[in-house]
């Protein structure tokens, strides 16, 4: 008896860290950067999914393109799944399994655990595309605006509705 009511006790306090774990903040948006050292500034909505799929895999200057993206368990993570790739987070990682294991593209996007992380490996990249919930103050990126709609723009493209 004692036995179970350890196991009961262990599932709730197991089940209480996941309910509070998944209470995160709602994100508003998700910025995505660039380099500040490379020239893009704009991009259509469906080139970036074609990006993050790796459908594009050069920028214009012919450069290949280096895809940083958060874990899919954050926030930003599942506003990029649903409003970009529309895909699960399971359906996204088979998709890159499959394009690696099939020789359509070279390396599945890095994942970077933390926002600083993330702004510092995209700066060091010039090549370099990833994203987070806020836009980074003055950190050698850029935020590029999606069809001309910067992140606070009620119509940008990777905004929550």
């Amino acid at each position: 008896m004692a036995m179970r009511a350890r196991r009961l006790m262990v599932a709730i306090v197991f089940l209480l860290a996941a309910s509070s774990h998944g209470e995160e903040p709602v994100t508003a948006s998700v910025s995505v950067l660039v380099s500040a050292k490379n020239p893009m500034r704009d991009i259509s909505a469906g080139d970036l999914r074609r990006i993050f799929l790796g459908d594009i895999s050069r920028w214009h200057n012919g450069h290949r393109i280096v895809l940083f993206v958060r874990p899919m368990d954050t926030a930003e993570g599942r506003l990029f799944l649903d409003r970009l790739v529309r895909m699960s987070d399971i359906d996204y990682s088979q998709w890159w399994l499959g394009a690696v294991f099939r020789g359509r593209v070279a390396n599945a996007p890095r994942v970077i655990g933390n926002v600083d992380e993330m702004i510092r490996a995209v700066a060091a990249t010039p090549d370099g595309i990833g994203f987070v919930a806020a836009p980074p103050l003055d950190t050698g990126v850029i935020v590029l605006t999606i069809e001309g709609k910067a992140p606070a723009n009620p119509q940008y493209a990777l905004r929550a509705r």
